[in-house]
């Protein structure tokens, strides 16, 4: 249950830059937009390599993952208040802070595995687990399917830059279970002077509206908690 309670959280993030940017014009191959343009490709055209050329994924998927984690054990209470019949959140700060701290390596171990057979559809899974990340690279591409995404602005200052994302869901099961959300994500210039996406700036003015996805995601596909 605790893994899929973030399975959203991991299709989130290949939704930053499977779905494609509309919206602008770049005029250098040096600049954030284009980044961002490349990023997006590279996960429509399964090409790993371009996918790590622009993105993090590391880096991103960690900082991600610890933020929204110590939301959720910080939040535990809150929670449970909101959604009395997941059993999940009845637990206290300590105990979740614990239980994550125990899980957060095989975690993000997971969720890289989703990332590459997402990329390589022709990977068979071998494990239980393999099996799960499977199911959820499969997911990844519903929604896909169902989101898209205009570059509303960048902003940049030096080295860094900040773009804001509008992501909108179509009028689709899956659609309406984010109908709309606006994503930060940093950026930063590289030595040779193309840009990487490092992070998710605003992971806290998301994790509300990403929760209540997760809740409506169960009920949608007909599991219980």
């Amino acid at each position: 249950m605790y893994r899929k309670k973030f399975a959203l959280l991991a299709l989130l993030l290949l939704l930053l830059t499977a779905i494609g940017v509309s919206g602008y014009a770049y005029q250098s191959e040096r600049t954030p937009e284009y980044a961002l343009e490349q990023a997006a490709a590279g996960l429509q055209q399964k090409d790993s390599s371009k996918v790590s050329r622009y993105v993090d994924v590391d880096g991103l998927v960690t900082a991600a993952y610890d933020e929204s984690t110590e939301m959720l054990a910080e939040n535990i209470g809150k929670l449970s208040q909101m959604y009395p019949k997941d059993w999940f959140f009845r637990h206290d700060t300590a105990f979740m802070k614990d239980y994550i701290a125990n899980r957060r390596s095989d975690d993000l171990v997971f969720i890289h595995r989703v990332l590459e057979l997402h990329l390589d559809p022709a990977i068979q899974p071998i494990s239980r687990s393999d099996g799960q990340a499977k199911w959820l690279s499969d997911e990844a591409d519903k929604f896909e399917q169902n989101y898209s995404a205009e570059l509303k602005s960048v902003q940049k200052s030096g080295g860094s830059a900040q773009a804001k994302v509008e992501i909108r869901g179509k009028d689709t099961a899956y659609g309406r279970l984010v109908p709309k959300a606006m994503l930060e994500l940093s950026l930063e210039e590289q030595p040779d002077g193309h840009w990487m996406i490092t992070r998710v700036s605003n992971v806290g003015e998301l994790f509300y509206p990403v929760i209540q996805g997760i809740e409506d995601y169960w009920t949608l596909q007909g599991w219980q908690e």
